[in-house]
């Protein structure tokens, strides 16, 4: 029983980890890849530095801080609508793009 309960709960943190990850994937096609590519590795607009060279506290500060009106620029109005959650899942996406660039030949 006990095996069977760790199971289930190994299962739906698996699903949960996987679908933020699909969400942010989601969220930064809708919202960042226009300006700083599939990838993440263009620079936004050409002034914001690539995505993926920056680190998850840079990226979640960033975009917090465009969010709250804090940092003035064109890409303000796509960053308005983004909630802390929202916020959270793009820095997990992008971190996974580096990982994925990393391993690319």
């Amino acid at each position: 029983m006990k095996v069977v309960l760790l199971l289930t709960a190994g299962v739906l943190l698996l699903s949960v980890t996987v679908q933020a990850a699909t969400d942010g994937e989601h969220i930064y096609k809708q919202t960042c890849s226009s300006c700083h590519g599939r990838s993440a590795d263009r620079k936004g607009l050409d002034k914001a530095p690539p995505l993926i060279s920056l680190s998850r506290d840079e990226i979640v500060d960033g975009l917090t801080a465009r969010r709250d009106g804090k940092i003035v620029g064109r890409g303000n109005k796509a960053k308005a609508h983004l909630t802390d959650d929202d916020i959270q899942k793009l820095a997990s996406h992008i971190e996974s793009l580096k990982t994925i660039k990393r391993t690319m030949p």
